[in-house]
């Protein structure tokens, strides 16, 4: 089960890594064309604020799925739990 969890977690950092990396390079390009059409700045504060979110959620998802590779089995059984519970509730009417 660890080598499945493994080969999914080399899976999404390879698409957190295309993401982060689209950014910048959308982003040149947005700069590039606002520089030539309009010669206006482009706001790279802002881009380089979305790259820093991407990292931090990058290496958050690392973070957890080195929990969960540890702790699979108990995570799982507490997560099937938890949903039977929400999905057996009775929802409210309102009026």
């Amino acid at each position: 089960m660890v080598t499945l969890l493994t080969g999914i977690q080399g899976f999404v950092n390879l698409l957190f890594v295309v993401v982060i990396a689209g950014t910048l390079i959308v982003s040149w390009v947005f700069a590039d064309r606002l520089k030539k059409r309009h010669s206006a700045d482009f706001p790279w504060g802002k881009a380089l604020s979305i790259v820093g979110i991407e990292v931090l959620v990058f290496i958050g998802f690392n973070i957890f799925f080195e929990i969960f590779k540890a702790n699979w089995f108990w995570i799982t059984i507490g997560t099937i739990v938890v949903l039977i519970i929400i999905s057996s509730r009775k929802s409210k009417k309102y009026r």
